[in-house]
């Protein structure tokens, strides 16, 4: 499902993050703190799409994105490849976001809709009838997915530069500002999904409890 593929997603820019600063305490140079949580979320990506013995084009994206830059990275052995990896990672996840905008429907709907459900026939029947027949849910949801989208579009433009612009005797300063830039991402992301939801998340409640007659 779209909604697991994501979470792997969300687990590279995580498990990113932390992992390059454990690594680096424990003296590693900055190349290796930058790839090997990526190589670590890379083999939990394969084993996640062995497991379920299928794949969705978010999951096909995501495998093709992290083969490309990570063999991009090991191939030149730059630690400024290997920064800009991630950008490159938020950068393409921007795109998707708001290149969904343009399907029959956004990201954040498919997203919500899938991980919302809690195996709830009536809640599927809800989402499924919001957005085929409420057009205020669907202006909220395309509002959600084109304001995400354009904050990764802004993180991963943002942290380019820093990236780009720093010297190498700079570079791990660099990647420290870069970071702080994620957590602000992650931060806003949480603030645009927290006030866009709510008037979406009323409307499957309503048509979930009519569905069950509460």
């Amino acid at each position: 499902m779209e909604s697991r593929s994501l979470g792997v997603s969300v687990l590279e820019v995580v498990v990113s993050v932390g992992g390059y600063y454990v690594l680096r305490a424990c003296g590693a140079g900055v190349f290796w703190s930058l790839t090997t949580p990526a190589l670590v979320v890379a083999a939990l990506a394969v084993a996640s799409t062995i497991r379920r013995r299928r794949i969705d084009f978010v999951g096909l994206l995501v495998l093709v994105e992290l083969a490309t830059t990570l063999t991009l990275t090991l191939v030149t052995r730059n630690p400024r490849v290997a920064a800009l990896r991630e950008a490159a990672y938020v950068l393409v996840a921007g795109v998707f976001c708001l290149a969904t905008l343009f399907r029959r429907a956004p990201l954040t709907h498919v997203f919500v809709a899938s991980a919302a459900t809690f195996g709830d026939p009536a809640r599927e029947r809800a989402f499924a009838h919001a957005w085929s027949s409420v057009p205020q849910y669907r202006r909220w949801q395309r509002a959600l997915t084109a304001v995400s989208g354009t904050i990764l579009l802004a993180a991963a433009v943002v942290r380019a530069v820093i990236l780009v612009s720093a010297s190498e005797a700079g570079l791990a300063d660099a990647v420290d500002l870069s970071n702080t830039v994620t957590l602000c991402m992650l931060g806003a992301l949480g603030v645009a999904s927290g006030v866009l939801i709510q008037v979406p998340r009323r409307i499957i409640e309503r048509l979930a409890s009519a569905e069950t007659g509460a």
